[in-house]
């Protein structure tokens, strides 16, 4: 983005840094850090195992296909060759018929595809051949990357130094904060809004504030003057805290002032807002100015122009800002704030934008349209300031906060946070390491994916990462994780367990002695569940389950692996406390060869005392945990011994 401005020295603009991201992107370049997509993309094509091939398929076609993939013919015919309707049960078969030339050029067109275009002429070579790519072609690609993300801090540096952008910042983890300080305030912006719980911690937010500035000005130097709350998300407690920290200005959506102020900023045929002299003047709060994004004509660049020619957007939005200006008094001074999201946009459009970026930019300064960080506003003495009374409290969506404690799936997710802060707090943890870790559990992107609201092939991952990064907390303070962090906290779309039919009686030698010897057994397939302790494939397929007279009987199947060099347990919830240990434990009958089968007398559960039991199969190696299965239950008559549902 900066480097598209830089073409335009007298075109100023505010650049907001979020320094989750300023973290990730100092540790790649001092600290080493890589991730799983860039091993997979470095590692030889003819190394790579299934497993990997699979996921290759899987996540290396993970761009808007319209704009980043079907104008490339090599990366669109892979593309059509797996299938663009994914399929994960059959991308073994898939992967089988790649070749290792076409599993490299599907590497190497993953990294090209994102790469901007003003970067592209120092690779113009690898663009123009198109396939048929070398293992070397990757170490000319990892260069280039390597020098862009090098170069990444001191380019934004030397802009700032020489005024032409301003740098705002945000929360370190990019949370919610008016939620944080009180998940009540989401009940005035939707009074019908049922939250079943409260979230009061006014402290978080304070030092997600004081975090996310502090890593700023370890990479910048200095403090910024301006923040920008995480989607626009204002209340008036929150400016007290910023003031703290020598915030001087904030922006958020104009929502959020017309239920401040109490009007509508509804638009005439040509765009114009009625009200127009109370939007397009800055505000202050007490301590904090405040400035309104013009909703419309930011999310015409975010949304709307990219499906239309360069020209032809951006003549529309010259005229819109035009014909803003003639509706206002000539003899005021006024600010039309265009505020959106700086990453989000680009991929739909054409070559990611640049034409239409830098179209716009000539355009402006060639009608001697006057752009400015909000800073050299605020110096400027004869732009009024009008005063504010109240904030509304919402976000730049809707201005509410639906979107992140709307829904049950937020609330779950909301209730982990808190319980698990509950229990830090009640152990006087102080360790930094793990306040940070729950900081950013706070964050807001993880409650994006929650609910029905937005749906992408990657929210099972941000629903897995998010429990990880909750268990490793749990395990740090020395408790062991409750039984939802291995669920998900998105409900599946497909029943997954299955009930058993009929009571049976297997043989516990850990084969199968005979066909029909689990038929009757209920199962769940962990294959399409996927593993509760990493991504991909767990350790654990398949599950069975069922009764006699007697016993409770429980077979496990392990994936493609040795399934003797595991230890296990059978883990009770209900009744609480009770624990097997295969091979330990006496009283229990085992068998491990094939699969493992498990009788446990039915006289060891006290299920007279229960109407159901719970329980979950974990394995470990070497004492380490490396998978579990989710938790199972089975409701039992307390007469009868009759199985009546099981569920997961």
């Amino acid at each position: 983005m900066v480097r598209n401005l830089q073409k335009f020295p007298e075109f100023h603009a505010t650049f907001n840094i979020t320094p989750s991201l300023l973290i990730q992107i100092e540790d790649y370049k001092e600290r080493g850090f890589t991730d799983r997509q860039f091993l997979l993309f470095k590692k030889r094509a003819e190394d790579l195992t299934l497993e990997e091939k699979v996921e290759i398929l899987k996540d290396f076609f993970l761009a808007n296909w319209e704009k980043m993939v079907e104008p490339y013919p090599r990366y669109f015919s892979l593309l059509m060759k797996r299938g663009k309707k994914l399929v994960p049960e059959e991308l073994i078969n898939v992967a089988q018929n790649f070749t290792i030339d076409e599993f490299r050029d599907l590497q190497v067109w993953s990294n090209l595809a994102w790469i901007d275009p003003l970067f592209r002429p120092e690779i113009k070579e690898l663009y123009q051949r198109g396939r048929n790519f070398r293992e070397q072609d990757k170490e000319i690609i990892i260069n280039l990357e390597t020098k862009i993300i090098n170069d990444i801090f001191e380019t934004y540096r030397k802009a700032a130094q020489s005024g032409q952008i301003e740098f705002a910042t945000s929360a370190l983890a990019h949370p919610i904060l008016p939620l944080l300080i009180d998940s009540n305030l989401a009940k005035i912006s939707n009074p019908n809004l049922d939250i079943p719980f409260e979230f009061k911690h006014p402290e978080d937010a304070r030092a997600q504030i004081a975090r996310g500035i502090e890593a700023f000005e370890t990479i910048f130097g200095f403090r910024p003057k301006g923040f920008w709350p995480s989607e626009g998300s204002v209340c008036q407690e929150l400016i007290p805290i910023l003031a703290e920290f020598g915030i001087e200005w904030i922006a958020t959506d104009e929502e959020i002032l017309a239920r401040s102020i109490n009007v509508s900023f509804k638009r005439d045929d040509n765009g114009i807002p009625n009200h127009s002299q109370l939007l397009y003047k800055p505000w202050q709060y007490k301590y904090i100015k405040i400035f309104f994004r013009d909703h419309i004509l930011s999310d015409r660049i975010a949304f709307v122009y990219n499906k239309w020619e360069p020209q032809k957007a951006v003549d529309d939005f010259i005229t819109r800002i035009k014909n803003m200006a003639h509706s206002l008094s000539p003899v005021a001074k006024y600010v039309i704030p265009v505020i959106l999201d700086g990453e989000n946009a680009w991929e739909y459009f054409d070559n990611d934008g640049t034409e239409f970026i830098q179209l716009l930019y000539r355009t402006i300064c060639d009608e001697k349209i006057k752009t400015a960080t909000f800073s050299e506003l605020l110096t400027d003495k004869s732009l009024v300031v009008n005063d504010l009374d109240n904030i509304f409290p919402g976000s730049w969506i809707g201005a509410n906060f639906n979107i992140w404690i709307g829904k049950p799936e937020d609330h779950k997710a909301w209730m982990i946070i808190k319980n698990l802060r509950d229990k830090i707090q009640q152990k006087g943890i102080i360790d930094d390491e793990i306040w940070q870790r729950l900081y950013f559990l706070e964050g807001s992107d993880w409650f994006w994916w929650f609910g029905d609201d937005f749906l992408s092939v990657t929210t099972e991952i941000f629903d897995e990462l998010f429990r990880q990064n909750a268990a490793w907390i749990y395990r740090k303070i020395g408790i062991e994780p409750p039984h939802e962090l291995f669920t998900s906290i998105n409900p599946q779309t497909e029943v997954l367990a299955t009930q058993p039919i009929d009571r049976f009686t297997p043989v516990i030698d850990g084969k199968l002695t005979f066909f029909y010897e689990w038929f009757n057994a209920g199962h769940l397939d962990l294959k399409r569940v996927g593993g509760t302790m990493q991504r991909f494939a767990g350790l654990f397929s398949m599950v069975y389950y069922g009764f006699d007279d007697k016993n409770l009987y429980i077979r496990f199947d392990v994936l493609n692996q040795d399934i003797k060099q595991y230890e296990y347990e059978i883990d009770f919830e209900r009744p609480a406390g009770l624990k097997f240990d295969i091979g330990s434990s006496q009283g229990i009958i085992y068998g491990i060869q094939e699969v493992v089968e498990i009788a446990i007398p039915l006289s060891k559960l006290n299920i007279e005392e229960t109407e159901y039991i719970e329980f979950i199969v974990k394995a470990r190696e070497k004492g380490t945990e490396v998978d579990r299965t989710p938790l199972l239950r089975v409701a039992i008559t307390q007469r009868d011994i009759i199985l009546r549902n099981w569920t997961v």
